[in-house]
Formats: C-alpha cells, structure tokens, sequence
C-alpha cells in the first residue's frame, strides 16, 4: 500500500493511493476491479493542517475547521476540495500522522 492514502471530504467513495512521480501510469500493475484508476492528477497548491493520534470524523471537522478559519484570517482564497490524508498502516499505534487539505485558488 502506498502512503498516504488520500480521501475526499466531499464524499465517502473516493479514495487516492498516491505513487512516486518516479512512476508512469503505463508501468503500474493493472488493477483486477474494473472500479479502480489510475489518472495523473494535475500540480495544484494546497494548504495543510496536521495531526497525530487515531483520526475519526469529530477529529477531521475539528481540524477542517482550524484549516478554514486560519485561511479566512489570512484572507487566502480556497476551494471546496478537502481531503484527509492518512499516513499510517491500520495496525500502528504510535507516532501516527494525519493531515486535512485544501486546494488553494
């Protein structure tokens, strides 16, 4: 599995495993579920907030929420598009890290 995994706050489907730029599509395996893609994603500027410890929805929205009012406070312009990235496999306990982002404008 890679790291991090990218899931969109707009919806509970998407989900993103992100690959090394080192990478091309053409070279990764081919997925076995017609459901899976691969697309390149274009570059884009994204403002973070991160956190540690077991991420639940309470814990994203709270910090959703810091990431919007510091963004309000500095008067920079934001999407809509938020995403929680989670950097830890299921079964680590310490030093976890997570991060909610948003693309800047």
């Amino acid at each position: 599995m890679t790291s991090p995994v990218n899931m969109s706050l707009e919806d509970s489907v998407t989900m993103q495993f992100l690959v090394p730029k080192a990478y091309k599509k053409e070279d990764l395996p081919i997925p076995n579920q017609k459901k899976i893609q691969f697309k390149q994603m274009p570059e884009k500027t994204v403002a973070v907030i991160s956190f540690g410890g077991w991420a639940n929805k309470d814990k994203i929205d709270k910090y959703k929420n810091a990431l919007k009012q510091t963004l309000d406070k500095n008067g920079i312009a934001y999407s809509n598009k938020f995403s929680f990235l989670g950097y830890n496999a299921p079964f680590e306990v310490f030093n976890r890290k997570n991060e909610v982002i948003v693309v800047l404008e």
